[in-house]
């Protein structure tokens, strides 16, 4: 049962911060959702909106800028339509650096290509935003709080249906490195038990959320 104490938390939270139908009815938020209207597919977009929405309540939670995370939630998918030979193809045309493991792994090019599509199409410069859609995918140890917002919010967002999902969601209301910290746990064991390649910024963002990271550092 709510608490009144938690009832009242969530009326001025509710009131405090435009909502997610407002957000998503700014211009430039119209501008991006037509173009993924065209580009996605249906369920794809169902899982934009559903990350836009999850992020943008815990954005509330912890106090973000949330037309910042609202645009990077909208867009952190924005490259996800195109093929592997597409992408590669747009990694040459940017002439973006990959490191080995990206060169060999598809999956994570979408990330990286989307951040020049949000500059190019949209004229997305801030930078809080880009480092959300670049991040969202491997995580990173530097993260800012939008790209966190991001990282969990695209794991947790309702739609997915493993069990870590809700697990995450609840416990990024109250604690949001914890929840990166378990994101990254959850990556990375899926990814061992499928013989998967873990690149080095998902073992960098477990390590750096590390709960009591302290007790590990060498005593003087």
């Amino acid at each position: 049962m709510l608490t009144s104490k938690t009832l009242a938390v969530n009326e001025i939270l509710e009131t405090s911060f435009p909502k997610s139908d407002d957000l998503r009815n700014q211009p430039k938020s119209i501008e991006i959702l037509h173009y993924l209207s065209k580009k996605l597919d249906p369920e794809r977009l169902d899982h934009v909106i559903s990350v836009q929405e999850t992020a943008v309540k815990l954005a509330r939670y912890h106090n973000a800028d949330v037309w910042k995370v609202n645009l990077a939630a909208l867009l952190h998918d924005v490259a996800k339509w195109m093929s592997d030979d597409q992408l590669y193809k747009a990694v040459s045309r940017f002439e973006i650096e990959l490191d080995p493991i990206e060169k060999t792994m598809p999956a994570l090019l979408h990330a990286i290509v989307g951040v020049k599509n949000a500059i190019e199409l949209f004229k997305v410069t801030d930078l809080d935003i880009l480092e959300a859609i670049r991040c969202h995918t491997t995580g990173n140890a530097s993260m800012g709080l939008t790209a966190k917002l991001i990282y969990v919010a695209d794991f947790a967002e309702p739609n997915r249906l493993y069990k870590e999902a809700k697990q995450v969601r609840q416990v990024a209301e109250e604690d949001l490195n914890q929840a990166v910290h378990w994101v990254a746990q959850h990556k990375i064991g899926f990814l061992l038990q499928n013989d998967g390649i873990i690149h080095p910024n998902t073992i960098h963002t477990y390590n750096s959320t590390f709960p009591n990271l302290d007790r590990y550092k060498p005593k003087r």
